[in-house]
């Protein structure tokens, strides 16, 4: 294969693009840090102001021209973070007051009809205590004033379906109106307000406005532009959208009609409304209600606004940055389903980033981690919502790649940063598995930092001015992950079977989260996309398939809605594939010949789609099958923690395969049984190992255990803190002495020193448990470094018969040390090395033992 070949006989990459954070640091502090990525496997880098105190004025300029000139001189690429500060839609403040947010809000008033005139004063709209925290409630404006009979049988209940209009009867702030007798009423006030919920954001420009989003264009893209004209698909490649936003309240619970809160709003929003005839004595329904009258008015009013803000801001950025033939990349907030939502979200994952030439995620501050698909504690707002980072947020964003033409299959991910000190490079590698596995093919790296260190901003920072000790490693980490991100690009993923997004379901009532649907199919090895409603309403209907962008898909499955608009109920009833519902139909609807399943029926059903048949449940593989014009690869990962894998696997393909190891960038031969047009291999993946298939033949042996040789455990023990050039506290131990209550603050290298004899140069390393970087030495030369398990070193060539000298060097992370805030929502881990080190014979066996009595399934 082209991709292989092209991984074999290349050292340059350009698959990671790390945040390189300026805050107007010298031009000798801008070399060392380009110098320093470049000498670890970076070759292209987003700048981000963090912020730079002359963003956009003379400072900002001079330190470009000069970072600018660097990544020239190193052949590297740059991308530019799009705005002042975090999060974009700042403009670098200068947003005029009539271009930022605007927002509906509401005021209900309870009272008794025993008036016949009855008088309310509605100045200031708000209560007293709202308006005295924020006096911008001075330029609130009465947009319509609603009347409804009470229904105090429940709470918050009112009449939905007669709605009556009295704004005509408000007169100099004074509302004057006829009640009927011995009975209550309620009385709605919508007002127009720029206060939203989210203080961080107040001075934004509205994304539902062009003419805001120019402002943004104008003050930071064309003059960038203006600057480096000549260099705009050169060495400028891009800017960097980092998660706009509604931003009409904070966090990622903003799901309309069950969250209290100011919704987005303008000229446009109201002159959408009229074009459909909309009641615009509904919009009160937008806030109180439990009609369904009340939830098609949300999923109206979702609707435009999340087309508005696609067609207004992401789409309008897209363009100017095709005119100028770079890319336009970044995230929204997906956040614990923030995706579908107002508030962190943007309404709609697939409309908010349209604009984008790369779909485009992030992963940070404890969102994934290993071993953790449940909800737990973590650094972002809310915590981590564990089963849709680990089953959702990757398969939103391939799902994007594949299916919207714009975007060419890419996938970007923001990774890494705002774990704290405690994540190394081994946990980097697990979600680097992780996000490969699940569709990203370009890496973000947060963050470069050259901050004074330490820098409490968001750790942990890869070089941090020489103090982080696992930074000489970073190469192995960059390179590996650099070549598994060209593995996966310029090809396509292979699947047959689409889980329909379920923002339109969620803005409608009741609805199944599709986390709920992806991790059932995950756990079978089924692998899926999601499909956007918007993408199936114009897909190519044929018989036994609905075909998107030029894949073709023969299932849809519909995770539960108890209802859906009657545009995507009409185009699903039109499909001649397998539809099948989850847990029932929506309210009142009837698809002819579609299933309804429970999510524990469902793999059964789609057991035929399924490439790989497993000889036992593993619900903690995940296979990911990805094609080129030339050949196929196939990716097997371990996501346990815990757990081997071993299993028994029939792969639904005949052609010859060979592994790939794309941490030694090797091939090897490839042990397997071929049955007609099935071939049977015997899968051991360990924690933190994964396994990747190639089109192709190789001759190499995979270097594997045989014979037991023996074991050490009495060593020299030495250390070296990150922060010092030569080892210390020399001292004589048994291997596994529990250096953590000993040196309970210590960050940096262990290094283990021993001798020992042998009769056979075939010989392999093992070291059973170590934290986390394990480097070899044998005889003074470099034998091996890994930096996750397993820790299985070939030291055949390095060693002499009879007596030989060993260095085994591990190296921890600065959490120890640094005791950082972020660093709290994990446990630290132990230090050195806590296992066994065994010496084994190397077997240079290659036969395949395939036990044919297992049964498949």
């Amino acid at each position: 294969m082209r991709v292989v070949e092209k991984n074999l006989n290349s050292s340059s990459y350009h698959n990671l693009f790390p945040f390189f954070w300026q805050h107007g640091e010298s031009n000798n502090k801008i070399d060392e840090y380009i110098t320093k990525m470049k000498e670890q496997g970076i070759n292209d880098f987003c700048i981000e102001s963090r912020p730079h105190p002359a963003f956009l004025e003379k400072g900002w300029w001079q330190s470009l021209d000069f970072i600018i000139e660097k990544a020239k001189e190193n052949d590297m690429k740059i991308w530019i973070l799009d705005d002042a500060r975090f999060p974009t839609g700042y403009a670098n403040g200068k947003v005029p007051e009539a271009l930022r947010k605007r927002y509906l809000n509401y005021r209900r008033y309870d009272i008794a009809g025993n008036q016949k005139f009855a008088q309310l004063n509605l100045k200031p709209i708000v209560d007293m205590r709202t308006f005295m925290n924020n006096k911008r409630h001075q330029q609130d404006q009465i947009f319509r004033v609603v009347l409804a009979k009470n229904d105090i049988s429940v709470k918050d209940g009112f009449n939905e379906t007669d709605l009556i209009d009295i704004t005509n009867q408000v007169k100099d702030n004074v509302l004057t109106v006829s009640l009927e007798n011995n009975v209550n009423y309620s009385i709605f006030v919508l007002y127009v307000t720029m206060v939203g919920d989210e203080a961080v954001t107040e001075e934004y420009l509205d994304p539902m406005k062009k003419e805001a989003t120019q402002v943004l264009i104008d003050e930071v893209y064309q003059k960038h532009y203006d600057h480096y004209y000549h260099e705009f698909g050169k060495t400028i490649v891009g800017f960097f959208s980092d998660e706009p936003r509604f931003g009409n309240t904070k966090g990622p619970n903003a799901s309309i009609g069950r969250y209290n809160m100011p919704l987005p709003w303008n000229e446009n929003v109201l002159m959408k409304l009229k074009e459909i005839d909309f009641d615009l004595n509904n919009l009160v329904l937008l806030f109180q209600g439990m009609s369904s009258t009340a939830n098609m008015v949300r999923y109206a009013y979702m609707n435009i606004i999340s087309n508005l803000y696609s067609e207004n801001f992401s789409q309008v950025i897209g363009n100017w940055c095709k005119e100028k033939e770079i890319d336009y990349v970044g995230h929204v907030i997906e956040d614990n389903n923030a995706h579908s939502r107002l508030g962190y979200g943007a309404g709609h994952y697939f409309r908010s980033i349209a604009g984008q030439t790369m779909a485009g995620i992030d992963i940070i501050g404890g969102q994934i981690v290993p071993g953790m698909d449940y909800h737990h504690t973590a650094f972002s707002t809310g915590g981590s919502d564990g089963e849709f980072y680990h089953y959702a947020l990757c398969k939103l964003g391939a799902s994007a790649a594949k299916l919207d033409k714009n975007k060419n299959g890419r996938l970007m991910c923001e990774a890494f940063g705002a774990y704290g000190w405690v994540e190394g490079l081994k946990m980097m590698k697990w979600i680097t598995d992780h996000m490969i596995s699940h569709g990203v093919n370009l890496i973000v790296p947060h963050a470069f930092d050259p901050k004074e260190f330490p820098d409490w901003d968001c750790p942990p920072h890869f070089y941090a001015h020489g103090n982080n000790p696992q930074y000489p490693y970073f190469h192995y980490f960059a390179n590996y992950a650099n070549r598994l991100c060209n593995l996966m690009s310029d090809g396509h993923q292979i699947c047959k079977v689409g889980v329909l997004y379920h923002a339109f379901a969620e803005w409608s009532g009741d609805y199944m989260l599709i986390q709920k649907v992806l991790k059932v199919l995950q756990q079978n090895q089924i692998d899926c996309n999601v499909i956007s409603e918007d993408y199936l309403m114009e897909a190519m209907i044929k018989e036994d398939v609905y075909q998107i962008n030029g894949y073709d898909f023969e299932v849809l499955v519909v995770p539960y809605a108890k209802r859906l608009p009657d545009c995507l109920l009409q185009t699903i009833k039109r499909l001649k594939s397998k539809v099948i519902f989850i847990d029932a139909f929506p309210e009142d609807e009837e698809v002819e010949g579609a299933l309804v399943l429970s999510l524990q029926e469902l793999p059964r059903e789609l057991n035929d789609y399924s490439e790989i048949l497993i000889d036992h449940m593993e619900e903690k593989l995940v296979f990911y099958h990805y094609q080129h014009d030339d050949g196929d690869i196939y990716m097997f990962n371990n996501e346990s923690i815990y757990s081997d894998i071993n299993s028994q696997i029939m792969l639904k393909t005949d052609q010859s395969l060979m592994i790939y190891d794309a941490f030694s960038n090797q091939t090897y031969k490839f042990a397997s049984k071929i049955e007609g047009q099935q071939q049977i291999f015997n899968l051991h993946l360990a924690p933190y190992q994964s396994l990747i298939l190639v089109s192709g033949k190789s001759n190499d042996l995979i270097p594997a255990k045989k014979s037991e040789l023996g074991n050490v455990n009495d060593v020299e023990i030495s250390l070296r803190a990150f922060n010092e050039t030569k080892y210390r506290v020399n001292f004589k131990a048994d291997l596994n002495t529990n250096l953590m209550n000993r040196y309970p603050c210590f960050s940096g290298a262990v290094k283990y020193h021993f001798r020992y004899s042998f009769i056979t140069k075939d010989v392999l390393l093992e070291i059973s448990e170590a934290y986390e970087i394990v480097e070899v030495i044998v005889n003074g030369k470099l034998a091996g470094v890994k930096i996750a398990p397993e820790y299985l070193f070939d030291i055949s060539e390095y060693l002499e018969i009879g007596e030989n000298s060993f260095e085994i060097i591990v190296i921890n992370t600065l959490a120890r040390n640094q005791h950082d805030a972020m660093s709290q929502f994990l446990a630290l881990e132990p230090m050195g090395i806590t296992g066994t080190l065994k010496f084994y014979t190397k077997n240079v066996d290659d036969e395949v033992i395939v036990n044919r009595d297992k049964n498949l399934i």
